[in-house]
């Protein structure tokens, strides 16, 4: 719950936030990567970078959450942090990255509201970070202890590959390894992890298709322009690629689509 002395403050600089918050997280973003390049390796995608997806994403959130503590101090805006939180899980953020998260972040604040950054102003927004962050490692802490296994991502093969027509193929894998596997619903979403040509590890997330016990399936649709949808449409029976655990509370009766 917010604090009372921080609730005013939040109420009266929540207009200036929202609108800056769009131009702050992509230099939070520009500052994190710089002084930790390694968490673009496997965890964050470039491509949501250079097309501002993923800075907006997180500006959103934010946005969302202390609007909603504000509005309903009684409660917490359930439906987006639970899907911020299985986002996180299916990338495999540990929560010890919270406070570098924290750190650029406010880094970034700082440097754009100036001398309206006051302590007090910095000090009740961190109380907002900090609630919804423990909120989310709550949740995600449950993610991962719901899993059949203890790793964020397991080595999977191709074992089938079905072109459908209109550049769309059709992936079937199958552990590579003696990792156990989480039952999954077509529905969910797991994210692969594959060498981009400059050998850094990216993650794309899809939307499992219906499939057998102990397979995941998917279905590509090739993107010219994409920087690794080109690379997970080219998969060939036998390859091995990195997979999540399955995450995502909406599951299909049905036949599923592709790209999540």
């Amino acid at each position: 719950m917010l604090s009372e002395k921080s609730r005013p403050i939040i109420e009266a600089t929540l207009p200036i936030i929202a609108d800056r918050i769009g131009h702050i997280t992509p230099d939070f973003y520009e500052r994190m990567f710089a002084a930790r390049p390694d968490l673009m390796d496997g965890l964050f995608s470039r491509s949501s970078q250079l097309e501002g997806t993923q800075p907006k994403a997180l500006a959103g959130s934010i946005a969302v959450f202390a609007s909603y503590i504000v509005e309903h101090p009684d409660s917490y805006p359930d439906e987006v942090l639970s899907r911020v939180a299985h986002k996180h899980a299916s990338l495999g953020l540990q929560e010890k990255e919270y406070p570098t998260v924290y750190k650029y972040l406010f880094e970034a604040i700082a440097a754009d509201l100036g001398d309206a950054a006051t302590e007090e102003v910095v000090d009740a927004w961190s109380e907002v970070y900090w609630l919804m962050a423990n909120a989310l490692i709550k949740i995600e802490r449950g993610l991962y202890a719901s899993q059949a296994n203890n790793v964020t991502h397991a080595p999977f093969k191709v074992v089938d590959r079905q072109e459908t027509g209109d550049n769309v193929v059709v992936l079937t894998f199958e552990p590579a390894d003696e990792t156990p596997m989480t039952e999954a619903k077509a529905g969910q979403y797991i994210s692969i992890i594959t060498k981009a040509r400059d050998g850094l590890r990216q993650p794309r997330q899809y939307t499992l298709l219906p499939s057998d016990k102990n397979q995941r399936r998917i279905g590509v649709k090739l993107d010219p322009n994409g920087e690794m949808t080109s690379i997970i449409h080219g998969l060939k029976i036998g390859d091995v690629v990195e997979i999540s655990n399955p995450y995502g509370d909406l599951t299909l009766e049905g036949f599923g689509s592709a790209d999540a």
